[in-house]
């Protein structure tokens, strides 16, 4: 499991574990060095890239969706076009706006 804190919290927690549990604490102290070490301009530029054709891949999905349920002369709600384009509703939800606008 992973969760997201900010610095001041970690450092909070550190300071409890530092006054109750040194192993857990140097535990903790080298995942966070682990997780600063890997996080590399190249894995950020990879996760955008992919980030990017992802969020490509459903818009194309919505307006692919949009078009069919308009010639099946369908209802076009968020709902419907989840549906037909194979997405979540709350991926679909992103996209409401031009949705409704059809």
């Amino acid at each position: 499991m992973r969760i997201t804190i900010s610095n001041n919290e970690f450092y909070e927690l550190q300071k409890i574990l530092a006054q109750n549990d040194m192993t857990l604490y140097n535990r903790i102290n080298e995942e966070f060095q682990k997780s600063i070490q890997s996080k590399t301009k190249k894995k950020i530029k990879a996760t955008e890239k992919a980030n990017k054709a992802k969020k490509d891949k459903s818009k194309k999905a919505v307006i692919n969706a949009v078009n069919i349920l308009r010639l099946e002369n369908r209802n076009i709600t968020v709902y419907s076009v989840a549906k037909m384009a194979e997405i979540s509703y709350n991926t679909a939800k992103k996209y409401k706006d031009f949705i409704l606008a059809q």
